[in-house]
């Protein structure tokens, strides 16, 4: 991922608690320059945020409000002609939906055992039941800024307010952002001096996990899983008083176990809260020596702390009659400390040198700590000191790295470029012997259009060609065993064996590329061809049990990406009042594992499960394996004796890869007189995602898919279902054996080995990404009032999109690491959000 730098502060993750209307511009820095600047954090290309300044003049107040509503996308297809039990028999004690079909039967007792819910109800389906569990996000945003200055000196002061309530009740957020950035000119204008201050606040109730194993509070899970037969009404009583203890217990429509819950039990009694903090700021210095030559001197934080506190009520799960209680608090704390110096000259009104050297000190700090109680003694009291076995964890650690770094640009006639950088490392997480590594870069561009003469069409040619080579460090204490030490003074120590002799990774790219624009600028491509292969990565390799640690961090792996960008734009329309402007972009990228190490062709990077993920030689990154259907030579599928499709042994099926084969999109945006409309369509063209949500529903008979051959006489593997498939028998003659829904679906899903072929799905989508629509007030009409801009917008976003065969939004994926972003498990849906925002200016 590229690096983000705020103001030319490198920030620990993305800017997602930044406000947007604090930033001024968004720039991507590329290749060499963003690594010698920033170090191999920008190994893969930076995002250069430049913040608002103050301004000389009068002093001028900024306003705006939005709001949104989320509509949640449930889109799994669910069945509603079968309700609670098994082989069509009711059970009011089952979360499966292979009971009799509604209408066979007139009132149950369908929930059991329950003091609450006694009346025997009529047993029908509840087609909303799912549904019902969401309600409408709604999100309300509040900015204001004041900018000011004069000829010396200038500030900007902004503070948004977050307030956003999820699809999910109880979850919420309240975030508050305040930012102060003040400009200084001294001493003739010769120093600078420039400050900024950013704290930020947020609160988070009830932050909802994903997952299918072991996620006891997981409401997704609980809220999918409703038999449907279940009403809501019913579900949301979901306590009772035991009169027997006096206590509370949880009103559930079956036994209590250690794998499910009322899904209302949970989102109301088993409840988290996330308080964080985060400060972001910087002082510089700037001293001009001379007009061509200055002096920046800077140092930055980055600093951000985080408590959670998990409480689970007692009757939760069979293991925690009493509750528990968690609770966890760290802080990550990077300082930056900068010198650069820079210089520039031209020679003979034909040549230009600038030429930059710094150095850069990083330190990175981590504490965390953490207390789990293990269980209650007294129910519900939510103590430290209540803990039945309490256990406190506690780490630390710490990290630096120290660079010098150097830039050059050499010019002929404003039109010929040669750059070159060099930065050296030295990193506290590598041996002494290899902690110094450098990088360098090296690039040529040219304006062909000011160089030669082009035919008139063309307005402006550019080719550009670069070579970088980048280093890269590793985590802190990778080069010793660690210990943590538990409660009551036991030593844990950690099952990964250090490597004395870990060697810095190294990336190697090679990109050429050009910017073309025709027609007086009207249309526009610019073309990038990159090739990359990073060397020497540090991961875990599995060891053998006898040498008492589970894995080894080991360099290796030789992995090369190749692709292209694309992006062309256009100006269709141009006239006074009407105007039209179009992008379009596309990027392709293949990559392929060349070389692991010496003793290694495969490495597992585990998964959930229904796949793997798998590192193999002379393959792509991101391969994605499952159990498949055991096939003959012909490539048909087998069968039993019982016509149930066979399971390859292990994770031996290719699915495909998680990665797209290619990404698109187009932005259009048209203005006439005061009125803008804009719309964006992104568009992603293959990769495939397993699902863990749709393999445990279908076993539980919960999808409308499993209703074929319920009344009948079974289903046939090849024909009723998988028809694009050819069965055969032990024999080779084809399959005629009709086979029991639920003993079918039950094998090829659940959670207990399922034949993850049958879960896999395309992940190509094309949807309306965002639309706007606007309207300002003239400032004719503006002239007579005492504000001095005001727009009103609509806005929509993931309005719609168009899957190829998903039965869930493509872009619901468990996470966004190597091996969550391949498949999705009880995630919550998607939303289609629809609101306004009103701008004023005074």
């Amino acid at each position: 991922e590229a690096l983000f730098v705020v103001d030319g502060v490198p920030l620990n993750g993305g800017i997602g608690n930044l406000s947007p209307d604090d930033i001024a511009s968004i720039n991507v820095l590329k290749g060499g320059n963003a690594a010698a600047l920033y170090g191999s954090r920008a190994n893969n290309g930076a995002i250069i945020v430049t913040t608002k300044s103050g301004t000389a003049g009068r002093t001028m107040v900024d306003y705006s409000t939005t709001v949104i509503t989320d509509i949640p996308n449930i889109l799994f297809d669910y069945q509603n002609e079968y309700g609670q039990g098994s082989q069509g028999v009711f059970n009011p004690t089952s979360v499966n939906s292979w009971g009799p079909g509604f209408g066979t039967l007139g009132q149950v007792q369908n929930w059991s055992p329950s003091p609450v819910i006694t009346t025997p109800l009529p047993y029908k389906a509840q087609p909303n039941n799912i549904k019902d569990f969401f309600s409408t996000g709604l999100s309300l945003a509040h900015n204001i800024s004041v900018t000011s200055g004069g000829e010396k000196t200038q500030t900007f002061f902004n503070y948004t307010y977050d307030k956003r309530k999820g699809i999910i009740p109880g979850n919420e957020l309240s975030r508050h952002n305040v930012s102060l950035k003040a400009d200084n000119k001294l001493l003739n204008d010769k120093l600078q001096l420039s400050s900024r201050i950013n704290y930020i606040r947020g609160d988070i109730d009830n932050r909802t996990p994903t997952g299918a194993g072991g996620a006891f509070d997981n409401p997704i899970r609980y809220a999918y899983q409703l038999p449907r037969n279940i009403r809501t009404q019913d579900a949301r009583v979901f306590e009772y008083i035991d009169p027997s203890t006096g206590g509370v217990r949880q009103n559930f429509w079956k036994p209590l176990d250690n794998g499910g819950a009322n899904p209302y039990w949970t989102i109301n009694k088993n409840l988290t809260r996330t308080e964080s903090s985060r400060v972001i700021g910087y002082a510089s210095l700037t001293y001009n020596f001379l007009p061509n030559l200055s002096l920046l001197v800077r140092t930055a934080i980055d600093e951000s702390s985080e408590i959670d506190v998990k409480t689970l009520a007692n009757d939760t799960y069979i293991i925690a009659q009493n509750g528990n209680y968690r609770k966890s608090d760290s802080k990550y704390t990077e300082w930056n400390s900068d010198f650069l110096l820079r210089f520039n000259k031209d020679f003979n009104d034909k040549f230009g040198l600038e030429v930059s050297a710094g150095g850069n000190n990083r330190q990175n700090k981590s504490e965390s700590n953490s207390v789990d109680n293990g269980g209650l003694n007294t129910p519900n009291v939510f103590t430290v000191t209540n803990a039945a076995n309490l256990s406190v964890n506690e780490s630390y650690g710490l990290k630096e790295v120290q660079s010098l770094y150097g830039l050059g640009q050499l010019s002929f006639n404003d039109a010929l470029f040669l750059d070159a950088t060099y930065r050296s490392d030295w990193s506290s997480t590598l041996p002494e012997a290899n902690q110094r590594f450098g990088y360098y870069s090296v690039g040529l561009s040219g304006v062909v259009s000011d160089l030669l003469p082009l035919p008139d069409f063309i307005s402006f040619l550019k080719l550009r060609g670069s070579y970088a080579q980048v280093g890269n460090d590793t985590g802190a204490y990778n080069l010793v065993r660690t210990a943590s030490t538990q409660q009551g003074g036991l030593i844990d120590i950690s099952n990964t064996a250090p490597n004395p002799n870990l060697r810095p990774e190294q990336t190697n790219s090679t990109e050429v590329g050009f910017d073309l624009r025709l027609f007086n600028s009207r249309l526009g491509f610019d073309f990038t061809y990159y090739k990359t292969n990073s060397t020497d990565q540090l991961f875990r390799q599995q060891v053998p049990i006898p040498s008492g640690v589970q894995t080894r961090f080991i360099n290796g792996g030789d992995v090369q990406n190749e692709g292209i960008e694309v992006v062309m734009t256009a100006n269709p329309i141009r006239t006074e009042h009407f105007n039209w402007n179009l992008t379009a972009n596309f990027t392709k990228n293949d990559n392929e594992v060349l070389r692991l190490n010496d003793n290694l062709e495969t490495l597992d990077f585990g998964g959930p499960f229904i796949s793997r993920f798998f590192l193999e030689v002379g393959e792509p990154w991101g391969n994605v394996y499952v159990r498949g259907f055991e096939r003959d030579a012909q490539n048909r599928v087998l069968v039993d004796a019982n016509g149930v499709p066979l399971r390859t042994g292990g994770f031996s099926v290719l699915a495909g890869n998680s990665n797209p084969d290619w990404l698109g999109g187009i932005s259009n945006t048209f203005s006439y007189k005061n009125i803008d409309f804009s719309f964006l369509i992104d568009i992603r063209q293959g990769g495939v995602i397993t699902s863990v949500t749709n393999s445990i529903l279908t076993a539980e008979g919960a999808l409308q898919k499993t209703i074929v051959g319920r009344e009948g006489n079974g289903i046939v593997f090849g024909r009723d279902v998988f028809s694009n498939e050819l069965a055969v028998k032990a024999d080779g003659s084809p399959n005629d054996i009709a086979v029991d829904p639920e003993l079918f679906w039950n094998t090829l899903g659940g959670e207990n080995a399922p034949i993850g072929e049958a879960f896999v799905e395309d992940a190509s989508n094309v949807r309306l990404r965002e639309m706007t629509l606007g309207y300002r007030l003239d400032t004719k009409f503006l002239d007579r009032t005492f504000l001095r801009s005001a727009k009103l917008s609509l806005v929509g976003r993931n309005l719609f999109f168009i899957s190829n065969s998903a039965p869930f939004d493509p872009e619901l994926l468990t996470g966004t690491g190597v091996i969550s972003d391949s498949f999705e498990s009880f995630v919550a849906p998607t939303t289609r959000s629809i609101g306004m925002n009103l701008q004023l200016g005074f």
